[in-house]
């Protein structure tokens, strides 16, 4: 009971945290879109806030994941000793994804560079904390040198229980999805983190 009790309040403690660095930058807590029922078409004003929290900086970009990146990052992939047999690619923005697979891998990278992205991400990783913890294994660790610096590393998530890495930046929210189930999810981990900061190099134009 007393190592339950432990987990429980370091949960808590992480939990608290998460919600304080998300204060501290002046983001509120809402949904997982940028729609807050306030009209956010082309006909909004330069500078003018769409939504509740609105910032700088997050306006769509051009940014995709191309089909010579999708060929790079499987090369990535089969470096780190994955056997890729199928590899399929959407470049299209402001949401492009590259899917690899083969031999029990399956590995895949997402590209949100839509309005907002970077908001999407924090309220993302803020809603799964408030609906899983106290699970450890369902929760967001920050994950240092991914994201954009900030205090906390809170711009790069890893959640176990999904093999699944989020982070962000500047309006780049990249998801590297990594699931080998022959792998501990320590190495899974390892993988994707490498993955996430080559697929970040690769979209930087």
């Amino acid at each position: 009971m007393e190592d339950r009790s432990n987990i429980c309040r370091q949960n808590i403690s992480l939990l608290l945290t998460l919600a304080l660095a998300l204060t501290a930058l002046g983001f509120g807590v809402t949904g997982c879109g940028s729609d807050s029922g306030t009209d956010t078409t082309a006909t909004t004003a330069p500078g003018t806030p769409r939504y509740f929290g609105d910032h700088p900086g997050e306006d769509a970009t051009g940014a995709a994941i191309r089909r010579d990146d999708c060929r790079a990052l499987r090369r990535a992939v089969a470096g780190q000793g994955g056997r890729v047999q199928v590899a399929e690619a959407d470049p299209t923005p402001p949401a492009s994804r590259c899917v690899l697979a083969g031999g029990g891998l399956l590995v895949s990278f997402y590209l949100d560079a839509a309005y907002a992205a970077r908001q999407r991400y924090l309220n993302r990783m803020t809603e799964t904390v408030q609906f899983n913890a106290p699970d450890p294994a369902r929760i967001p660790h920050a994950v240092r040198g991914v994201g954009d610096r900030s205090a906390g590393e809170h711009t790069a998530s890893w959640i176990p229980a999904y093999s699944t890495l989020y982070a962000v930046r500047g309006n780049r929210w990249i998801t590297v999805a990594y699931s080998v189930p022959a792998l501990p999810r320590a190495e899974r981990k390892v993988r994707a983190t490498a993955l996430a900061r080559e697929a970040f190099r690769l979209t930087a134009r």
